[in-house]
C-alpha cells in the first residue's frame, strides 16, 4: 500500500510539473460568461491536465436549470479529431431514439447537436482545431449563447 501511495504520489507530482497549463482564453471565457449571464453562477469547476492533453468542465446554475461546459485542448487536430468522431458515433448510439440530431452552419470544423423531446436538454459537441467542446444546457437558445461565447474565445488557428 506505502509503495502505491509513493507511486500515485510521484506520478501527481510529475504531472502537475509537465502538464499542459490552462490557455488563457479558458480563463477568458469564464469571465465573458459571468459578465454576460449574470443569473448564472459557476457552481464548480474540474480541471486535468496532462502533457499534451488539457480538460475542463465548467457545471453553471441559475435556479433549477444547469449547464455544463466541457472543453478539451489536444496537443494535435489528430488527436481531436479522434476524440470528436469518437463521442460522435457514441452519443449517435446512445441518443438517436431519445433525441433529434442537426448541426449549425458554419460552427467550428465539424459539429451536432441533439436536442431532447420537447427542445428541452440539448447537447452541442463541436470541433475547432484542437479544442473538442461539448455543450449541455436546458435550451435551444441557452446552448447558442453559450457556444457563443466560446467561439468568440477560442483563438484562431
Amino acid at each position: 500500500m506505502k509503495i502505491f501511495l509513493g507511486v500515485v504520489l510521484t506520478l501527481s507530482l510529475f504531472g502537475s510539473v509537465t502538464a499542459q497549463e490552462k490557455p488563457a482564453w479558458v480563463d477568458n471565457l469564464e469571465a465573458l460568461i459571468l459578465k454576460h449571464e449574470r443569473k448564472w453562477k459557476i457552481a464548480d469547476k474540474h480541471v486535468a491536465s496532462v502533457p499534451t492533453f488539457f480538460h475542463e468542465v465548467i457545471k453553471l446554475t441559475s435556479g433549477a436549470n444547469r449547464t455544463e461546459i466541457r472543453i478539451d485542448i489536444h496537443r494535435s487536430a489528430e488527436q481531436a479529431k479522434e476524440q470528436f468522431d469518437g463521442e460522435k458515433i457514441a452519443f449517435t448510439n446512445i441518443l438517436s431514439k431519445e433525441a433529434a440530431r442537426s448541426s449549425i452552419e458554419g460552427l467550428g470544423d465539424d459539429n451536432y447537436m441533439f436536442i431532447g423531446k420537447r427542445k428541452r436538454n440539448v447537447s452541442l459537441f463541436f470541433i475547432q482545431g484542437t479544442v473538442v467542446v461539448n455543450v449541455f444546457a436546458p435550451s435551444i437558445a441557452i446552448t447558442k449563447r453559450f457556444v457563443r461565447y466560446i467561439t468568440d474565445s477560442v483563438p484562431a488557428g
